[in-house]
Parts: structure tokens; C-alpha cells; sequence
């Protein structure tokens, strides 16, 4: 293991909270150096060999933050180098809210990401709702209020349905661990865990609340919206649920 590794979503936080105190005059040259040191990051790990990493003891269960293969290392190419492109269109964007919610929003796609387990899948994709959500309620209109809510309730009934049926696998099984499930012959625990996904990733019918809150995103938030939460959700169901016939 190699014990000098960093995670992404690390760097995109830790830049968010210190974004406030950035003096002025090198605001525009830090906004852009925080999410281009993250997809360094992440294109360092793409010479090391795959691995876990951040494994952390939760209770009986032993928790990972950090699980690096191909799979993994595809998705967080790609979504750090969206950062990047996110950041360099609202570069103009003087609130510097907005940049730390869409960091924080893009942390917790790469934490998904590299998730090595249901728990840490769990975490993170609740805190792209919940920090995804501020991307629309920025925009300070009536109607991005009211639709930032309604996405904020759909994501959490999501988080809701994913979390019931990770209980009833953990409960059924003994194991945390986010492979591939039984395609064939699901159980009603990995169903539960396939409509939550399914609801992130937009798949109709259940895919309301898109058309309904992106358009009411700000400027930029607009752009990291339409870029982060359903691909992380096509990053899971690719890990979880490969070869579904339901899926095609």
C-alpha cells in the first residue's frame, strides 16, 4: 500500500475552505490551481499499480476511500478534468460560494468514485446533493428556490431507497463491499440499491427532477450540474450492476 497516497476530493475540499482567505489579486490564479492540482493528482495514480487506499475501521466493517483500478481511474480522468473546465468557464464568477459549493460538489463525485465500499458510495453521494443543491439556490430567483428544494427532496428519497437496501445487504450478506451484484437474480436489497442509482442517473421515469432543476442552476453551476451526478451514477451502476439486461 502505498502510504503517500491523496485523495483528489482532499485537495478540492481543502482549496474550497481556504478560497475565502485568497487575497484578490491571485483569486483568479488559485481558482485555477486548486482543481488543475487534483487532476495532477489523479493522473499520478494512473502509473501506480492498482490498489486500496484510505481504509479506515467503521464499527465491524472496515471502510475505503480510496480503490484504484481501471474502472476507477477512467471516471476520475474524466470528472477532474471537468473541474478543471467548470472552473475555467466561471472563472469570471465573483462569489466565491458558488466556486466552494461546486468543489465540494465535485468532491464527492471523486470520493464516489473511488469508493470501495457501499458506506463510503453512501457519503459521498449525499454530499454531492447536498452541495449540488446551492448551485441552484444561487441563482436567488423564486423559481431556483422552489426547484432547488424539489431536487433536494428527490435526491434524498434517492439516498433514502440506496440506503434501505445497502441495511438489507449488509443485514443479508455480512459484506459492505461495492462489486458487481447478482444481475440475474437480484435480491430485493440490491433492487432498492439499483433504483437509488438509477434515480441519480436520470434513467426515465425517473428522471423529473433533471429538466426541472438544471435550468434554474446559476452560470457555472449550471455546467458542473449537467457534468457530475449522473455520471458518477453511471460510474455505479458500471461497477455495480454490469451486464443488466434491465439496464440495456
Amino acid at each position: 500500500m502505498n502510504n503517500l497516497w491523496i485523495h483528489p476530493s482532499l485537495v478540492l475540499i481543502g482549496g474550497a475552505l481556504l478560497l475565502p482567505f485568497i487575497p484578490r489579486a491571485v483569486r483568479k490564479a488559485y481558482l485555477m490551481a486548486v482543481p488543475l492540482l487534483a487532476f495532477a493528482v489523479v493522473l499520478l495514480m494512473l502509473g501506480t499499480p492498482h490498489a486500496s487506499h484510505g481504509m479506515m475501521p467503521v464499527l465491524r466493517w472496515t471502510v475505503t476511500f480510496g480503490r484504484v483500478d481501471a474502472l476507477s481511474l477512467v471516471f476520475a480522468v474524466i470528472m477532474s478534468g471537468m473541474c478543471v473546465i467548470g472552473t475555467l468557464f466561471g472563472l469570471h464568477v465573483e462569489e466565491d460560494a458558488q466556486h466552494i459549493a461546486a468543489w465540494v460538489y465535485v468532491s464527492g463525485s471523486l470520493g464516489a468514485i473511488f469508493a470501495g465500499d457501499l458506506i463510503a458510495l453512501f457519503l459521498f453521494l449525499e454530499l454531492m446533493a447536498f452541495s449540488s443543491v446551492f448551485l441552484i439556490w444561487f441563482r436567488r430567483r423564486p423559481q431556483s428556490t422552489a426547484a432547488g428544494f424539489r431536487y433536494l427532496l428527490v435526491h434524498v428519497a434517492g439516498g433514502l431507497t440506496l440506503l434501505a437496501g445497502m441495511v438489507l445487504h449488509m443485514k443479508g450478506t455480512g459484506s459492505i463491499a461495492f462489486d458487481a451484484f447478482n444481475v440475474h437474480n437480484p435480491s430485493p436489497a440490491e433492487y432498492l440499491i439499483l433504483i437509488g442509482i438509477l434515480l441519480n442517473a436520470a434513467v426515465p421515469p425517473l428522471h423529473a427532477w433533471l429538466p426541472d432543476a438544471y435550468p434554474e442552476g446559476t452560470f457555472n453551476g449550471s455546467v458542473f450540474l449537467s457534468a457530475f451526478t449522473t455520471k458518477t451514477a453511471v460510474y455505479a451502476l458500471c461497477r455495480g450492476f454490469p451486464g443488466m439486461e434491465l439496464l440495456v
